[in-house]
């Protein structure tokens, strides 16, 4: 019994610091740069900075040819919605 409670306060313990590594990871304003999910090649995203306290995201729609942009606003913490564009038109 001592045995399994050890165990799952060192499962415990080291959750809470994976955790904290990802909340801090994120925090820190880590890069992410375009990638697509392995099996769904219909959608790509990119991040970027787009003002002093605000960082984009952008969903490309490679099978519609769409691209929309949401904003993520460090201070309040809102994903919005900005716009979304045709590449089809826009690249003509």
């Amino acid at each position: 019994m001592k045995i399994k409670a050890a165990v799952i306060a060192l499962l415990l313990v080291v959750n809470i610091g994976l955790l904290a590594a990802v909340i801090f990871g994120v925090a820190g304003g880590s890069t992410a740069y375009a990638q697509a999910m392995p099996g769904s090649p219909k959608y790509l995203m990119v991040t970027g900075r787009f003002r002093q306290t605000e960082q984009a995201l952008y969903v490309v729609n490679l099978e519609k040819r769409m691209l929309a942009v949401f904003t993520f606003d460090q201070g309040s913490k809102r994903l919005t919605y900005k716009d979304r564009a045709s590449l089809v038109a826009d690249f003509r």
